[in-house]
């Protein structure tokens, strides 16, 4: 649907705009439900040709004089997906360039992917380092570079090095150190200013696209990520930590130690079952050479004191690990002698994981029990050949490593 600016202005590109979502329907028809549902006002734009709020698009016709028919083709399809993937929403209280700078890199990297959905601008962005990351992981990532470009003592030389844009190659092999603000194509928006009927009527088509997309995944591998970070339901960890705590002190274990009394006076001795121990056992793997900070590593074990100390005894082992068991720096808390985060002090290492060496570790240890559980607190950059001693957790921060976990345990993304 477009709304006209000028009607005489935009009469010239109508057949453009025209053979563009005829090429989405045959193409990318998830592209298609997008570009017939979302509104499109010609206007001027402060910054870039195409512009959105996450609700409308915004095409300015004397900044698309610059581009070619099929450079147009791949800046409206890089917006619906800015649409689909709700960037605008997802900004929150981030800096803004920055983070327009973070989606444009994902969206770019999504449709490097793509066919028959025209001709990346060269003053577009492509840093192929960044494959596999969400939006948020970029941003992070981006914003850790802008910080240590701050921190160091630039000469005039390196200051003239800066201003020069780099275009990268075909193959993304050279990243764009500059960011042009007239590519800024996301306005900011206000959730509670949003009309709720308007917010849930593109939901909807939003959800509509996304199941097309899912279903074509071989042809949008790309934005699986993408995908699944919009419809995956937040998990509190507090919340998945409770659960697994629970389930280790109520859940009933078989033994033979106390037989079935059920059947004792037929002359059968079946096992019986018993409630776990009222003490909960908790086993803690902290990857060292991942990229969680030590930061990090107070707040998670802070919430895992909290969520320990809602039950009646309770005792946590720490492990650090890279390719080693760090045994000179495990830690231990329980219910009498809690957390104090100002002693905690964990050696980072640039050197490989080797998660195994947990497993043996653990089997070597006498106190560790099946119904104990154990938490892998990591980039899930390693793999595992040991076969696992109790109940695991994997509690992960890259989000492209999750898939790979599940089928040894419970996996949730790492967010604090």
């Amino acid at each position: 649907m477009i709304l006209g600016w000028s009607s005489t202005v935009s009469t010239s590109y109508d057949e453009v705009f025209q053979k563009i979502r005829i090429n989405f329907l045959f193409n990318h028809p998830f592209l298609s439900v997008l570009a017939l549902s979302i509104p499109t006002i010609f206007k001027e734009n402060k910054n870039s040709a195409f512009q959105t709020n996450g609700n409308e698009i915004f095409i300015d016709l004397k900044k698309l004089e610059r581009y070619s028919s099929e450079e147009i083709t791949y800046l409206y399809a890089h917006t619906l997906l800015h649409i689909v993937l709700k960037h605008p929403y997802r900004q929150k209280t981030r800096e803004k360039k920055l983070w327009n700078q973070a989606c444009d890199l994902v969206i770019n990297l999504i449709m490097s992917t793509f066919s028959n959905v025209g001709s990346m601008p060269v003053d577009e962005v492509l840093d192929l380092d960044l494959k596999d990351k969400c939006v948020e992981e970029v941003y992070e990532i981006l914003y850790k570079e802008n910080k240590e470009e701050e921190n160091e003592d630039s000469s005039s030389e390196k200051k003239k090095e800066q201003e020069i844009k780099t275009t990268p190659n075909e193959k993304g092999d050279l990243k764009a150190h500059i960011y042009d603000e007239s590519k800024m194509d996301l306005d900011e928006v206000n959730d509670e200013k949003t009309n709720e009927g308007e917010r849930e009527k593109l939901d909807g088509i939003i959800i509509q696209a996304l199941s097309i997309a899912k279903k074509s995944s071989k042809v949008y591998e790309g934005m699986a990520i993408e995908i699944d970070t919009l419809i995956k339901p937040e998990i509190s960890l507090q919340d998945m930590l409770k659960e697994y705590l629970i389930s280790s002190l109520f859940e009933k274990t078989t033994t033979y130690a106390r037989p079935n009394k059920r059947f004792i006076h037929s002359g059968l001795y079946l096992p019986g079952s018993k409630k776990s121990d009222e003490l909960i056992e908790v086993y803690i793997a902290l990857d060292s050479s991942s990229s969680v900070t030590l930061d990090e590593y107070k707040k998670f074990l802070g919430v895992v004191q909290d969520v320990c100390e809602s039950f009646y005894e309770y005792k946590v082992t720490v492990l650090p690990f890279d390719l080693k068991v760090k045994d000179k720096h495990i830690i231990s808390f329980d219910s009498f002698n809690p957390l104090v985060q100002e002693e905690l002090f964990i050696p980072k290492s640039d050197g490989g994981t080797d998660f195994d060496e947990v497993l043996r570790f653990l089997k070597k240890s006498s106190s560790i029990k099946s119904d104990n559980l154990l938490m892998v607190l990591t980039d899930g950059e390693f793999e595992i050949s040991e076969a696992l001693v109790c109940k695991t957790l994997f509690v992960i921060s890259e989000k492209k490593n999750i898939k790979r976990f599940e089928r040894f345990g419970r996996v949730i993304q790492f967010d604090l």
